[in-house]
């Protein structure tokens, strides 16, 4: 018998729909999710404080760079190779994308030898050049002093426009530059991802432990170079050896064991244990009365009211 569960999604855009929830599927089996104003649980990203206004059971998820406040939440999605009892789950950004995962592991076999050694040199797709710390900026000047780095993204585009189509796209070019927009361990997007089901060697930077999942004899890492000019360097060999660049690309995309860590089955069990258990006992975050977890110097006008609405609220059910 299929449990329906009542939920509330907050800071996923006004258009949000339960449909549009990426576990919604996995869970079909044993739960139906119904949207509600009287939620039980809330799933919430960090973008503004409307989750302040449901005290209930609190789920904290992010595409974001940013670490859970457990105080706040009861359970976490996130990048961070933390550990909290049933609290948390690492899923990294690149891991919700099985079906181009699946394609990722076919980057061996994607290209004959002479077609793979056939394509232009280099591509990017780049759209964010505001909120980054930099150095995928540096990656991609110090790689265009050696060649043109075709770029089908917003930022410095030289394609005639941005791409429809990005793997189509960086499929006719030996190497993607791939660079997440800050470096932070854990922090993995689906930028690396993307450049293997590409059938491209990826060039990238971002995660200094993106390689305990995804095989380092397979990509050139901005992390084992000390500057931009010894990464260039090394490009450039792999860019004239036939032998090495074909090397590479038969090189499998994952380690040993790596989608096992982020299955179906074990993300089904992080929730099913959520659900399962009585709504008394779900909970996890300590509160008490005079604990707010609000900064107040960074208040902004909307979340003035949205506390003050919430508090109002509270006061009429009293009464």
């Amino acid at each position: 018998m299929v449990q329906t569960i009542k939920v509330k999604f907050c800071g996923f855009g006004e258009n949000f729909t339960v449909d549009a929830f990426p576990f919604k599927e996995l869970l079909s089996s044993k739960y139906d999710l119904q949207i509600s104003d009287n939620p039980d649980y809330v799933f919430y990203t960090p973008v503004d404080s409307e989750h302040h206004n449901y005290d209930c059971i609190r789920i904290f998820m992010t595409g974001e760079n940013l670490i859970p406040n457990f105080n706040y939440c009861d359970y976490a999605i996130g990048f961070s190779t933390l550990s909290f009892d049933d609290r948390y789950i690492r899923l990294p950004l690149w891991a919700y994308s099985k079906g181009i995962a699946k394609r990722a592991e076919e980057r061996p076999n994607m290209f004959s030898k002479q077609d793979a050694l056939n394509r232009l040199f280099c591509a990017t797709v780049i759209s964010n050049a505001t909120q980054t710390d930099g150095m995928r900026e540096k990656m991609f000047e110090t790689l265009s002093t050696y060649k043109p780095v075709a770029s089908g993204g917003k930022w410095r585009n030289s394609v005639g426009g941005p791409v429809p189509d990005k793997l189509k796209f960086q499929s006719g070019y030996k190497f993607c530059l791939c660079a997440e927009n800050t470096y932070a361990p854990g922090y993995t997007t689906e930028k690396l991802l993307e450049a293997f089901a590409s059938g491209c060697i990826p060039i990238y930077y971002g995660d200094p432990l993106a390689i305990q999942d995804f095989n380092p004899k397979a990509f050139v890492n901005m992390h084992d170079y000390p500057n931009t000019d010894a990464l260039m360097a090394r490009v450039k060999e792999i860019d004239t050896n036939n032998e090495l660049y074909w090397s590479m690309m038969q090189e499998p995309t994952f380690l040993s064991g790596t989608m096992d860590k982020y299955s179906d089955e074990k993300i089904f069990a992080f929730f099913d244990h959520i659900f399962s258990q009585p709504l008394d006992r779900a909970k996890r975050r300590f509160y008490f009365k005079p604990y707010q977890d609000f900064d107040y110097r960074n208040f902004k006008l909307r979340d003035i009211k949205l506390i003050l609405k919430y508090f109002l609220l509270k006061s009429f059910k009293k009464k």
